[in-house]
């Protein structure tokens, strides 16, 4: 990998910047007890000391340099699969 080109979710950003969107649908999909709405908390400065199971699904819109993103974070309980 180049010292230029970047992973994960600030790698789409920098991307995104280039092609000029400024509206992303993210789809936040993992195994329980993985981060997800941890991540997701973190990312719009809330407190993550609080965070519980969830149950159903959490939808965040964040706004970073310019750019909206939609964030939909899916529970990963067995019974929510």
């Amino acid at each position: 990998m180049s010292t230029t080109q970047k992973r994960g979710l600030f790698g789409i950003i920098s991307n995104l910047r280039k092609t000029k969107k400024t509206d992303v649908r993210v789809l936040v999909l993992g195994l329980d007890n993985s981060g997800k709405t941890t991540i997701l908390k973190a990312l719009s400065n809330e407190d993550i000391t609080t965070t519980t199971p969830t149950q159903g699904f959490n939808i965040k819109n964040l706004t970073h340099e310019n750019i909206k993103l939609n964030v939909w974070d899916i529970g990963g309980q067995k019974a929510l699969r």
